[in-house]
């Protein structure tokens, strides 16, 4: 790039705490310089500044209560609006981070009504599939200010369409993970047979202990108590309940095979584990609904069951644990899929062409 030509800027609104973030990756217990690795923007050609909320135990008790009425993020895209009047396009990192600055963009109010906003959007359609037609109606008056919303699966879609969305403000983002950070140990030392992990309520721990109650495969369960509320645990699973970052991918490195069940749901739930497994070498086995199908590859990238089949889950475990050469060829193609493609990097060039080819910067 000519370094006479001004990079375009870009205030990204982060609600995590980046002091803490900092803190761990410093340390090297967090896998980016910013959360999401959204610094990739910078190396994509933008100048960012990024703005997260204050850290002061006093404001944020006052911040959450505004923000629980009104089930988004306030204080920091007013923190944010000084710098806003600055850059040439504002990235809002997720849905509750982009919801004000939509609204004023739409009430004409500066900064924010001259800026181009982007918000990548992880839970937006899913919220808008299980609302109300009431509360449908609200979400879309709320984020039709936006000029482009980044989805991470390409059939929700639809669901945009469906609630009044037009098909200029839609990217379905190729979602990324942290890919230098996930990467596979020595296949020695991968003592774990079977590990699942995750805390979000798309799981379906239900299948999966159908799967393997009275068989000899051993499972080591990461998520939360919530998660198993009302299930039984089998004799066979070891909870291990939440562990940090660093234990988690350690975890990964260790495992030979790493099981995502899922419902069907409509943003993609399980897909950064899946994602950091596949970075980190591991065998993925997964629940087929129609956002995992964008992100594994049945038979070539790992194996696929159908929603709520305990049998087929069955089925694929023990052809797994018994056969290493597939888990070798699914782990080595799953690695490759994320060093060329579902990688952060990738993400966030991807969406700094966009922004270019749309001249939103």
């Amino acid at each position: 790039m000519n370094d006479d030509v001004r990079r375009p800027r870009a205030l990204v609104l982060s609600g995590h705490d980046l002091g803490a973030w900092r803190a761990e990756y410093a340390r090297g217990a967090a896998p980016a310089a910013l959360p999401y690795e959204v610094d990739a923007l910078g190396r994509a050609g933008l100048d960012i500044t990024v703005r997260s909320n204050i850290d002061s135990a006093i404001v944020d008790r006052l911040r959450r209560k505004i923000e629980h009425r009104t089930e988004y993020s306030v204080a920091l895209p007013l923190r944010g609006m000084v710098a806003a009047g600055s850059a040439d396009v504002v990235v809002a990192l997720l849905e509750r981070e982009g919801a004000l600055p939509a609204i004023l963009k739409q009430r004409r109010v500066p900064p924010y009504a001259r800026r181009p906003l982007v918000i990548w959007s992880c839970w937006l359609a899913d919220d808008l599939q299980c609302a109300t037609p009431q509360r449908r109606e609200e979400l879309s008056r709320i984020y039709r200010g936006a000029d482009l919303i980044t989805h991470l699966s390409r059939h929700e879609a639809s669901v945009f369409a469906d609630a009044g969305f037009r098909e200029d403000q839609l990217f379905p983002i190729t979602y990324g993970v942290s890919h230098r950070y996930y990467v596979p140990g020595d296949d020695s030392e991968r003592d774990i047979d079977l590990l699942a992990v995750g805390q979000d309520r798309g799981r379906d721990y239900a299948t999966l202990f159908d799967a393997i109650a009275g068989t000899t495969l051993r499972l080591q369960l990461v998520c939360r108590p919530e998660n198993l509320a009302g299930l039984r645990v089998p004799d066979n699973v070891t909870v291990v309940g939440t562990v940090p970052r660093e234990e988690y991918r350690a975890l990964l490195r260790r495992s030979k095979v790493v099981a995502i069940p899922t419902r069907v749901l409509t943003y993609p739930t399980g897909s950064s584990v899946a994602l950091e497994a596949s970075s980190s070498g591991c065998c993925v086995v997964a629940t087929d609904t129609p956002a995992m199908a964008d992100y594994v590859q049945h038979e070539r990238t790992g194996l696929l069951v159908a929603p709520g089949d305990s049998a087929g889950w069955g089925e694929a475990l023990v052809r797994l644990r018994d056969d290493e050469a597939l888990r070798a060829r699914l782990g080595s193609a799953a690695r490759t899929s994320v060093e060329m493609t579902f990688n952060a990097e990738h993400m966030w060039s991807e969406l700094a062409d966009e922004m270019r080819r749309r001249e939103l910067v």
